[in-house]
């Protein structure tokens, strides 16, 4: 396994975009593949299938793009051959001023470029907060 600066690159330039507003990036890095999966923030966000996948990341992009802005705060990005992987610690911040400290993770593959088939982001909570102890 190697760090891969090229990953953390990647990473960078998708939340540069969504930040824009710009949906292009998905198609760059979103393959057609059937076992593309994204896990977001809300249960409801369980997506498997790249059209799918696709489909809603673009949505989410046009209904937040520009609104919100993505800041990797931490970014390591890996790579063992055509597979690599990163972690993202991630502030969203909100035209109100409000922030939210995220967390995000990618598997990729390398196919004519890295392509995204996993992501996963999440919000920490303290256990405490929701009764695991």
């Amino acid at each position: 396994m190697e760090r891969s600066s090229e990953i953390e690159e990647l990473v960078g330039e998708w939340f540069a975009a969504i930040s824009r507003g710009d949906a292009s990036v998905v198609d760059r890095y979103v393959p057609a593949d059937p076992v593309v999966r994204v896990v977001g923030t809300d249960p409801d966000e369980w997506f498997q299938g790249g059209e799918l996948v696709a489909e809603s990341l673009r949505g989410e992009i046009a209904g937040a793009g520009r609104d919100l802005t993505y800041t990797p705060d931490e970014t390591e990005g890996y790579r063992e051959g055509d597979v690599g992987w990163a972690a993202v610690r991630l502030t969203v911040s909100f035209p109100d001023g409000k922030r939210i400290q995220s967390r995000w993770t990618a598997v990729l593959v390398r196919r004519e470029g890295w392509k995204f088939v996993q992501t996963h982001a999440s919000i920490a909570v303290p256990n405490e907060e929701v009764g695991w102890t």
